[in-house]
């Protein structure tokens, strides 16, 4: 009778440890079956054995007990996110946990975590957006876009990437910052002030220039302005900007070049300005604008 027990004990001691610790690290593996043996072991000849083999088999239970807790204490819980976005028109303050300041321009969405980590301070835009940075030496801020990745400390610039747009870019204002495309293929070092970014999307190509980085700006404070710019982009900052659907052939687009400033105007009133400058002319619905070369 006891020489049964003990076989069927041996069984489903064999049968739990092996299913039980087959995800251990070796090391632990080893020192179960140590332990295990160890109090077989003198064992074989005590009327009493099955206890010693439940007893080892407490000792499998107890090990794989505390290693998944601790799996489990390891685990990062997942990070909680904050988004704010903005529609046609629109224009949003928006205050991080960090106490920087980002003012999110027309059609742009911000994401970021509820509490910042301790090694970085990083968030996802998709469209424009102005930041004025809490300084944090030991904690860099770091602006994720589809095409860029710029890391400062504490500075202000702009930031503009558009999922439709041909062009990201990033104008520095003040401070340093550091930009690079985000498949990590160029990476310039201490962008000064007054310089922008602009990269290609196209054709990966990179443009550093000095410019006025007040310009830039102008829409933090209600206008835009357009310095030399192609139809092409002036037009996809108006349709955002008036939320009106502006169609235009894409020959136009790049054809002509344009330098104003929009304040408080219908936007009726800066197509009669373009039609004026170029020779294109514009036909207004209720819900769309069309541009067309002007019939000579």
């Amino acid at each position: 009778m006891i020489k049964d027990d003990l076989q069927n004990d041996e069984k489903i001691i064999h049968t739990f440890r092996e299913g039980a610790v087959d995800k251990f690290p070796e090391d632990e593996k080893r020192l179960l079956r140590q332990r295990i043996h160890k109090s077989i072991e003198g064992k074989r000849n005590n009327s009493f054995v099955h206890i010693y083999l439940w007893a080892a088999a407490a000792i499998v239970i107890l090990f794989g007990i505390g290693y998944m807790l601790n799996n489990l204490a390891g685990r990062t819980k997942p990070v909680q996110m904050i988004s704010h976005e903005t529609g046609n028109e629109e224009r949003m303050r928006v205050l991080l946990p960090d106490s920087t300041v980002v003012l999110l321009n027309a059609g742009s969405r911000i994401e970021y975590p509820v509490v910042f980590d301790d090694k970085s301070r990083e968030v996802k835009l998709s469209g424009e957006a102005y930041f004025d940075v809490k300084p944090q030496k030991e904690q860099p801020f770091v602006v994720l876009t589809g095409q860029l990745q710029i890391n400062v400390l504490g500075t202000q610039f702009t930031v503009s990437d558009y999922q439709d747009a041909t062009t990201a870019e990033t104008v520095l204002i003040s401070g340093k910052v550091n930009v690079r495309s985000a498949n990590d293929s160029v990476s310039v070092t201490n962008l000064v002030p007054d310089e922008q970014f602009l990269f290609n999307k196209e054709n990966q190509d990179i443009v550093i220039q000095k410019i006025d980085a007040s310009r830039y700006t102008t829409w933090v404070n209600g206008r835009l302005h357009f310095d030399n710019a192609e139809l092409g982009y002036i037009i996809n900052r108006l349709e955002r900007w008036y939320g009106k659907k502006i169609e235009c052939p894409e020959d136009l687009k790049t054809s002509y070049r344009l330098t104003f400033t929009v304040r408080n105007e219908d936007i009726s009133q800066i197509f009669q300005l373009i039609q004026n400058a170029l020779p294109v002319q514009f036909e207004q619905t209720e819900d769309k604008i069309m541009i067309h070369q002007k019939n000579n």
